[in-house]
C-alpha cells in the first residue's frame, strides 16, 4: 500500500515528472518553496544542482528520502541526511547518460573544427583566412577517457564506432575486462593524458578534487584538448586558464565549473581557445523528460516502503 508524500521540488523538473508526482502527492515547488507553511511536513526532497544540506532538510522532522535528478551526488550533504535517517538516491543512467555524452563529443567537436572562430571569420568579413586554416579530425584521433561510467561509455561507443577513433580509458574502479568490453583499452591516468583528447567522467569526490592540476596538464600534449562534462573541481581552473594561456594545450571545453555560476572575473572566460557552457550538457528534450520520469520512479518506490534501486546510503532503510 502506497502513502501519499509532500513532495518539495526544490530545482525546476521536466513537467511531465512534476505532473506524475502529482498525480499521487501533495507539491511544494517554485521559487516560493521556502515559504510554503507545509515546508516542515515534507517527507520527499527532490533536487537537482543546488546545495542542500542540514541547514534545509535539518528541520523536516517527516523526511524520508532525498531524490536527486541525476547522477552526482555532491551538492547533498548525504552523511548528515544518513544521520538524520534520511534515504539519498539518484537517476542515473537512461537518456540522460546519452545526452551528456553527446554533449561531450559536440565539445570536442566544436574545439577540433574551431567553431566559434569560422563562425567569426564569416561575420567579421574575415572570408580570405580560411586559406591558412587546418582543422582538427575527430575520426581517427587518440581518445583518453577519465572515468568509465554510464555516460563514458556511450563516449566511448561514440568516439569508437561512429569516428574510428582509438579508445582508452582510465577508471580504477572498473576492471581491466569491462572496460575491453565495452570497446576502449584500459590504460592509467598517465596513458590517458598522453592522447589527443580527454574528456572527464569521474564524480566529484575527494579523491577526484583537483585530479586534473599543473602536473597532469603539463602531460599533456600541445596538441591536446580537454573536455569536462562531469563536474567543476576536478580541473583545477586557475592552472587550466595557465595551460590555456601559455599554449601548454591547445583547447579545453568547460561545461561544468566549481562555482556556479562562476564569477564575473573567472580565469577561463578572456582565453579564445577555451569553449564554455552552463552545466547544460545533458539538458536535453528526452534526457530531461526520461530523467524526470525517473525521479517520480524514485519516490513511487519510496511511498510503497520500498527500497529505491539506486539507494546510495542502504543503511538507512528499514
Amino acid at each position: 500500500m502506497s502513502s501519499r508524500e509532500l513532495v518539495c521540488i526544490i530545482d525546476p523538473i521536466h513537467s511531465a515528472g512534476v505532473e506524475r508526482i502529482a498525480a499521487g502527492h501533495d507539491v511544494i515547488a517554485g521559487e516560493g518553496w521556502r515559504d510554503d507553511p507545509r515546508l516542515a511536513e515534507t517527507s520527499v526532497i527532490v533536487i537537482r544542482t543546488s546545495p542542500l544540506g542540514p541547514d534545509i532538510f535539518g528541520a523536516m522532522p517527516r523526511l524520508k528520502a532525498i531524490v536527486k535528478h541525476g547522477a552526482g551526488v555532491d551538492n547533498i550533504a548525504i552523511p548528515a541526511a544518513t544521520a538524520q535517517g534520511v534515504m539519498v538516491a539518484n537517476t542515473p543512467g537512461g537518456n540522460n547518460s546519452t545526452a551528456v555524452a553527446e554533449g561531450a563529443v559536440s565539445m570536442m567537436l566544436a574545439l577540433l573544427r574551431r567553431s566559434r572562430d569560422m563562425d567569426a571569420l564569416v561575420r567579421e568579413n574575415r572570408w580570405d583566412e580560411r586559406w591558412g586554416i587546418r582543422l582538427g579530425d575527430l575520426t581517427g584521433t587518440k581518445v583518453g577517457l577519465i572515468g568509465f561510467g554510464r555516460i563514458a561509455r556511450v563516449v566511448a561507443r561514440i568516439c569508437g564506432a561512429g569516428f574510428g577513433a582509438e579508445v582508452a580509458a582510465y577508471d580504477p574502479m572498473v576492471p581491466d575486462e569491462d572496460i575491453r568490453a565495452a570497446c576502449a583499452e584500459p590504460t592509467d591516468l598517465a596513458g590517458v593524458l598522453a592522447r589527443d583528447v580527454i574528456s572527464i567522467h569521474t564524480p566529484l569526490t575527494e579523491g577526484t578534487r583537483n585530479l586534473i592540476d599543473t602536473v597532469e596538464l603539463g602531460m599533456m600534449r600541445p596538441h591536446a584538448i580537454l573536455v569536462n562534462c562531469s563536474r567543476g573541481g576536478i580541473i583545477n581552473e586557475a592552472a587550466l586558464a595557465e595551460a590555456l594561456r601559455s599554449g601548454q594545450i591547445a583547447g579545453a571545453g568547460i561545461d561544468v565549473f566549481d562555482a556556479e555560476p562562476p564569477p564575473s572575473n573567472h580565469p577561463l572566460f578572456g582565453l579564445p581557445n577555451c569553449l564554455l557552457s552552463p552545466h547544460v550538457a545533458g539538458v536535453t528534450e528526452a534526457g530531461m523528460k526520461d530523467m524526470a520520469l525517473n525521479v517520480a520512479a524514485v519516490i513511487e518506490a519510496v511511498s510503497r516502503g520500498e527500497r529505491p534501486a539506486t539507494l546510495l546510503n542502504p543503511e538507512v532503510f528499514s
